[in-house]
């Protein structure tokens, strides 16, 4: 048995998992089931930026392999490609060379829009947060307008602005700022603030601070440390991006907080195609993109029936999350996918993007106590949307293998 090449099958396979944006919960259980139903008995850890799997020979010698794990998006169609995988090599247990090459070509092989559908996608997700946000049909066409240049910044900036996170971040944020200020100058457009927040919808760390929470409540506290860090470093980069056009062009800003009578069904309409924006941004293929779209849009409508009941906010998204996450598990367990694709793309509309901004602003404004009542506000926001995920999530793969063994 070639100990160094079923190490090296797993580190890859591992190592995909991660830059497609896969948890870290999901990345060492993959790679730990692959190399025990190779009959090892591994040793997996995994960081955000780091990942370490060793195994030992029979004659005691200690085998590892670490692996960097550079800044990376997520590509949910890789993510699905190596989770398929996985369950096949574990189930089949081909040669090590024929599963070295099944892993060598996951990526190669992996299906991407092109660019011109990734920057429809990048319009298309600020166009309908901006109408979800409150903008009218102008409103939605100058978002586009500014997510188009944010798209380009991220796509074709990379060369110039590197890939730094933060410095990259205050660059596309300045960008959708500044377009969304011309744009309202010009006559174009009429709420800056829908605009505004649209746009940074596609720069805001909301999968992140997701994940983060997630995370440190798992037990992985620091890998959900780092994450957290990380988020708050790309919210005080989108602060700092918008602060100085909008500073500049002396535009007065003010949180307008609108409760509805009833239940806005069309503000579900416009999260259901900002999911499917999303979708395309994070390389959803076929009709899991539609799944993730339906998602969204049925979260934001217990949101709102729970607004109406309750009139809390907090508990409202506990309860649209429950429903999210009992959703995703369902649908993940009808296609044979994972549920991340389908739980973190329909959790968007939830994800407190604008109290992210709000929070930020007052800190570069100067405003300490609005400030900390804001970033509580919206912490205990993300944390409540973590719970109800992870709470009716656990309670399904406790009580769905029981039905199944029942049948």
């Amino acid at each position: 048995m070639d100990y160094n090449q079923l190490l090296n099958i797993g580190a890859d396979l591992g190592r995909l998992l991660m830059t497609s944006g896969a948890e870290i919960y999901r990345t060492e259980e993959s790679v730990n089931r692959l190399l025990t139903a190779y009959g090892l008995d591994p040793q997996v850890f995994a960081i955000p930026t780091c990942l370490l799997v060793s195994v030992n020979t029979p004659e005691g010698i200690p085998v590892t392999r670490m692996c960097r794990i550079p800044a990376h998006g997520t590509d949910m169609e890789l993510l699905e490609r190596c989770n398929a995988l996985c369950r096949r090599l574990c189930r089949e247990l081909p040669p090590a060379e024929d599963a070295q090459q099944l892993v060598d070509e996951l990526d190669k092989h992996c299906r991407r829009f092109s660019a011109r559908t990734v920057l429809l996608g990048y319009a298309a997700a600020p166009a309908f947060f901006a109408l979800f946000f409150g903008g009218g049909l102008r409103d939605s066409l100058c978002a586009a307008v500014a997510g188009l240049a944010v798209g380009a910044c991220v796509l074709f900036g990379r060369r110039f602005i590197g890939s730094n996170i933060f410095f990259r971040t205050v660059i596309c944020s300045a960008v959708a700022a500044l377009t969304a200020l011309l744009l309202v100058r010009a006559g174009l457009g009429q709420d800056l603030d829908a605009i505004t927040i649209g746009t940074l919808m596609v720069l805001v760390p909301g999968m992140a601070l997701t994940n983060a929470m997630r995370e440190i409540m798992a037990g992985d506290i620091i890998s959900g440390l780092s994450r957290t860090a990380e988020t708050l470093l790309v919210a005080t980069a989108i602060a700092l991006g918008t602060a100085l056009p909008l500073l500049m062009g002396q535009v007065a800003w003010e949180a307008a907080s609108q409760t509805a009578a009833g239940p806005d069904l069309l503000s579900c309409l416009w999260a259901f195609l900002a999911c499917v924006g999303f979708g395309i941004v994070f390389n959803i293929q076929g009709f899991g993109i539609l799944i993730c779209g339906l998602g969204g849009a049925v979260g934001w409508l217990v949101y709102l029936l729970s607004m109406m009941s309750v009139g809390s906010d907090i508990f409202s998204a506990f309860l649209a999350a429950m429903a999210i996450g009992a959703y995703s598990e369902l649908m993940a367990r009808m296609r044979r996918c994972p549920v991340t694709g389908y739980l973190q793309v329909a959790l968007l509309p939830l994800v407190p993007g604008a109290g992210i901004y709000h929070a930020m602003w007052y800190c570069v404004a100067g405003e300490t106590a609005r400030f900390l009542s804001t970033l509580l506000h919206t912490m205990g926001f993300a944390a409540a949307l973590s719970v109800g995920a992870m709470l009716i999530s656990s309670v399904l793969r406790a009580w769905l293998p029981r039905f199944r063994a029942g049948r």
